[in-house]
């Protein structure tokens, strides 16, 4: 069975991630999710929490 890699796959399990409100800031960039699930035991199993955009660090320095 081949693997099928999508362009927005979840960060989590690698299934496609379709909807924007899935998504996580960290300082490590935006991680994509496919659901809400996903990105919850991705938020515990690495103790990350959202960071609002103002405060994420620029790429540009």
């Amino acid at each position: 069975m081949p693997i099928i890699e999508y362009e927005n796959s979840c960060t989590l399990c690698g299934q496609k991630a379709v909807l924007k409100s899935f998504t996580l800031n960290t300082t490590d960039g935006l991680l994509k999710f496919c659901c809400a699930g996903c990105l919850s035991i991705y938020q515990l199993l690495n103790e990350y929490q959202e960071i609002p955009l103002s405060e994420q660090p620029s790429k540009n320095k």
